[in-house]
Parts: structure tokens; sequence; C-alpha cells
């Protein structure tokens, strides 16, 4: 069975068919934090995974504690740098051969209780420091699709509604699973992280269940391989819908277009389009968004422990 990470890793990262780059004077990305300024893992280590670990996924297993059992350099920099989600509207590029092959186990623990932002910036410390990662970043401005509100009085869909706050006893089966945090119950902290969901969300059997998310991550889902086959590229966020809502689709989605991202966009009946419409109350359009490309410029094997 392929995982999430093995089909992303397939899946081409940048946006196609709709997407021609609009590079405007390659603005640059805001300043990152020098290292020394940059929050560190009070003890951490990098070793070569286990060739029975399962492969791309975070474990946040406990406050204070990141676990990677086996990621390459390459998506531990789409972990460490990206936005906290799927990073559907970036690509990390450059680099020697070994850091999309050689994967490694990643554990850190940090002195106190750790957002999920600040675990990502004590990964970037950890991987500039270990293996001698330098990156530069470049952000254009590309054609892709968008979601917007679909009327003018700003009424939603009959299968959206605000989020209550509290997550399922029950754990849904789901795949294409977003990044969620853990231990969930309640209102989001108030370092709150608009690319995180609150409770279980993905892709179900029929459709998609999306439950405690910003509209950001409601994009993000509509850009991953199941919805992406049929739409032919990535869809950013222009609702400027605020909060987090829970929101259900009733959409067979054809699991054989997953192999094939060359597939060509199906607008036929069932249209998905129609479909986010008619039940989020949402349109998809053409439009422009941010996509970030990150240039790895030199890494090296980690260091010793």
């Amino acid at each position: 069975m392929l995982s999430i990470g093995s089909l992303l890793a397939a899946w081409p990262q940048q946006p196609e068919r709709l997407a021609t780059p609009i590079v405007q004077g390659k603005p640059a990305d805001p300043p990152r934090q020098p290292i020394e300024e940059r929050p560190a893992f009070e003890a951490a280590t990098v070793k070569l995974a286990a060739p029975d670990a399962a492969p791309n996924s975070v474990r946040p297993t406990g406050p204070n504690r990141l676990s990677i059992p086996s990621m390459t350099l390459s998506w531990l920099i789409y972990t460490a740098y990206g936005d906290g989600g799927f990073n559907t509207s970036m690509r990390v590029t450059g680099g020697p051969d070994w850091i999309n092959k050689t994967a490694f186990a990643v554990e850190g623990v940090a002195s106190g209780k750790a957002t999920p932002g600040q675990l990502r910036l004590m990964l970037q410390t950890l991987l500039e420091e270990r293996f001698a990662l330098k990156v530069r970043s470049e952000s254009t401005s590309v054609d892709m699709l968008t979601l917007v509100m679909g009327r003018s009085d700003g009424a939603l869909g009959p299968k959206v509604q605000k989020w209550s706050g509290l997550c399922p006893k029950v754990m849904p089966i789901l795949y294409f699973q977003a990044p969620r945090r853990s231990l969930q119950s309640g209102p989001p902290s108030e370092a709150d992280d608009p690319a995180i969901a609150e409770c279980p969300t993905g892709y179900r059997a029929g459709g998609i269940t999306l439950d405690g998310v910003t509209m950001f991550t409601v994009a993000e889902v509509l850009s991953l391989p199941p919805a992406r086959a049929l739409l032919g590229t990535i869809v950013a966020d222009q609702t400027g819908l605020k909060g987090r809502y829970t929101l259900e689709l009733d959409y067979p989605f054809p699991m054989q277009n997953f192999a094939n991202p060359a597939a060509p966009a199906d607008f036929g009946l069932p249209s998905l389009v129609t479909a986010v419409q008619e039940q989020w109350g949402l349109r998809v359009v053409p439009g422009k968004g941010p996509f970030r490309l990150v240039v790895v410029e030199s890494a090296q094997p980690p260091s010793a422990n």
C-alpha cells in the first residue's frame, strides 16, 4: 500500500496546466532569523532510518517532543520550512542526489512546551547544524485555481458549519489525512496555526471530511491527488473567511487517477466544481496565488550526535 508520502513524492509539486509563473522581480521572502537567534532543541538525535520505519510521518509524541521515524532530507526540508500543512504551494529543488534517497530518523526534545511552529523552527536549526544545510527561498505568483465565495451575501452551503470546538470521539477512516494537533479537545490555543487541522481531516470513502479547519486547509485538501487529478492544478484560498469550520463533501473521487498526474482535467458530470459550489457555497475559479521555491544550495551527510 502506498503511503501519503510516496503518493505526494510522485506528484508534481508545482502547478501545471494553468501555471505560467509570473515572477514579480523575484520578491524575497521575509528574512529568516539568524541561527543563533532561532529556537533549538535541548537534545536531538539524527541517524539512518530503520528499513521498516513508517516513511514521511511526523509524530509529536508530547508537548515538547518531535519524532520523525523515516524521512529524506528533502522531505525534512518540506517539514521544517513549510507551512505546517501539506505544502502544496511549495517545491524543494537542488542539492545532491542523496537528499532524495537516504532516509533519516530524527528525534528532538525542547526545553519546554512548544507550538508546532516553534518545533518547525527548531527543526530548521537542527538541519542547518547537523546537515550543514544552506537553502534560499524564492516566491513567485503563478496562475492556479482559487477558492472564492459563491454568493454575494456571504452565505455558505448546507454542508458547512462553524466548528463546534470539539472533535469526534470515534476516529473516522480517512486517507490523505491532514496534519492535526495531538490530544485535541476544545478551542484552539493562542498559538493557533491555520495550516493545522484541529480534528481528523482528509479523504474518506465517497468524499471529504474536514473538521476544525481553516479555509487554508480546505484549499490544500483540494490540491491533493484525488481532487487535483480532476481539477488539473493546485487551489489557493481566497475566500476571506476567518475562523474554523466543519465541512463534508460527498463526491466519488476516482482512485485510479492517483498514479497518473498527467490525466486530463475532468469537468464532466458529476463535476467536482459543481459539487463544491452546491454543497459548500464556494466557487473554484482560475486566478493567481503564491508559489514558493526552496533551493538547496548545499548539504552534507549529518554530523555525529
